[in-house]
């Protein structure tokens, strides 16, 4: 199968100082040679705490960051480093689902003006006809066509975020990358917003990306997964097989931090010591080291390739 989307060595840089003539003092390392793919039809999971970097590898896949060094490729073209008019053409195929549903949306625009702009904007429905494609939007996300008058404030969190995957939907994409959606909402309505996702990447042939905070959140949805840790990617696998065997002590934290809904259950809760490294100044070797229960001298000072141990399962660690 050909994948649809391919991340190759995707890096991300920001330069947060600079001397008198310029040059850079201070570097933030947010994204370090990441490779990925994705197939058509499936979810793909990126997982890891806050400050990874892997909202950034999302913005930068969609065209809001432009990529320090490697390689972005969609439906088989090379996309990296696309004009504003190549931009604006895969606008319909590559769209966005913010984590924040209230920021994300023009708190003086109604619903109706929310999704008519990118219709009208890319030229795909005439003015007069936009409406029925807003009340088929409004469907598709379980909302009723009256709502469409209404502004952002009027709404709940969750009806906001449904909102925001129809303004991502207007213009037909085939590919959303979703930056952790429901992590702004209260547990019951996630559910309702996953099932949501779920229906409609069946209905209408999507492929996602999905990050979130947590492997509990994406346990159902993702076809595989991916775990990152400031910048590196740690680990990739099948679900099933990341879930039962994970090679990758960071994975395994994760994992053991995903809540059980039995109080007299037995578990082994993987406690981190420290804080995640600065990513202004990685440190050399395993960035991981610093906070891992595993580690051992090497691992200062050689950085873990992420090889493949079986058929599709990809860890980057000496000891496993």
């Amino acid at each position: 199968m050909t994948p649809l989307l391919e991340v190759k060595a995707l890096t991300k840089h920001f330069v947060i100082s600079r001397d008198m003539r310029g040059r850079p003092l201070e570097t933030l390392h947010a994204v370090d040679s990441v490779s990925f793919f994705v197939n058509p039809g499936e979810v793909f999971g990126l997982v890891g705490e806050s400050g990874c970097g892997k909202t950034t590898v999302g913005k930068m896949i969609c065209g809001m960051l432009e990529p320090t060094a490697g390689e972005i490729w969609f439906d088989g073209r090379d996309i990296t480093g696309a004009s504003a008019a190549e931009r604006r053409r895969l606008a319909t195929q590559i769209q966005f689902i913010f984590q924040d549903p209230y920021g994300s949306l023009n708190p003086r625009m109604t619903v109706r003006q929310a999704l008519t702009e990118p219709l009208i904007i890319n030229k795909l429905t005439p003015r007069a006809g936009a409406d029925a494609r807003v009340n088929e939007l409004l469907d598709y996300v379980g909302l009723s066509k009256q709502h469409k008058d209404r502004y952002p404030h009027e709404f709940s969190g969750g009806q906001r975020q449904r909102i925001g995957i129809a303004r991502a939907l207007a213009l037909k994409p085939r590919f959303l990358v979703c930056d952790e959606p429901v992590s702004a909402l209260d547990v019951s309505v996630q559910a309702q917003v996953l099932n949501l996702l779920s229906d409609l990447k069946d209905e209408l042939g999507l492929t996602y990306i999905f990050i979130a905070h947590g492997l509990n959140v994406i346990q159902h949805l993702s076809d595989r997964v991916a775990v990152m840790y400031l910048g590196r990617m740690m680990e990739l696998a099948p679900k099933e097989t990341i879930y039962k065997n994970p090679q990758c002590p960071y994975t395994r934290v994760l994992i053991s931090a995903i809540p059980i809904p039995d109080p007299e259950a037995k578990r082994s809760r993987i406690i981190l010591k420290g804080d995640m490294p600065s990513p202004i100044n990685p440190p050399p070797g395993c960035r991981f080291a610093g906070r891992c229960y595993m580690a051992g001298p090497e691992c200062a000072d050689i950085e873990p390739e992420l090889r493949e141990r079986e058929h599709g399962h990809f860890a980057a660690c000496l000891y496993t």
